[in-house]
């Protein structure tokens, strides 16, 4: 059964926005924008699919898009569902033209380090002054849950998400046999 309340975290490129007081590499947008009939179909479809309908999804989660690669067999599986470097930085055109809401975020770079990689991903950072860091799933977990409250925050003072207007129907393709966990052997 689909979920339909999904949002999308999407890193990217980082651009300057004048209200912005940092760079903005972090997109946050509900997953019905991914039918917006200005992302490229059917790819956008496929991946509004695979949010929606992957195992363990819940109302009102947020998936990061390291998420989806880990999820289509560390990204292997891309190939099947689409281009979501398209698909990306069309939302992400989007959200800049205020044709869809969405949060747009200035991470920092530790939380960028977590989030840009799947979930089981270990990193280590080394500090200028010597010394390191190590980051793992815990901290990941704990940068999804921190965005995942704001974009909560966000929806109970102002409303769902505006997807858009125009939206496509959903692709009718099966999205669970392109579902394979990464496995690290």
């Amino acid at each position: 059964m689909p979920v339909r309340d999904v949002h999308l975290l999407a890193l990217h490129e980082p651009y300057h926005e004048p209200r912005h007081p940092v760079p903005i590499n972090g997109t946050i947008v509900h997953a019905l924008t991914l039918l917006h009939p200005a992302v490229p179909q059917p790819d956008g479809g496929h991946m509004y699919r695979c949010l929606t309908e992957f195992p363990g999804r819940t109302e009102g989660c947020l998936v990061p898009l390291s998420t989806l690669t880990y999820e289509l067999d560390g990204g292997r599986g891309w190939s099947e569902v689409g281009d979501w470097e398209d698909v990306v930085d069309t939302v992400v055109h989007l959200s800049r033209t205020q044709r869809c809401d969405a949060m747009n975020l200035g991470l920092p770079d530790r939380a960028v380090s977590v989030l840009v990689n799947g979930p089981e991903t270990i990193h280590t950072v080394i500090h200028p002054g010597g010394g390191r860091t190590v980051l793992g799933p815990a901290d990941r977990q704990r940068e999804v849950a921190e965005l995942t409250g704001r974009v909560h925050d966000f929806v109970a003072r102002g409303g769902p998400f505006w997807p858009g207007d125009g939206l496509l129907p959903a692709p009718g393709r099966p999205v669970l046999p392109w579902y394979r966990p990464a496995r690290h052997n």
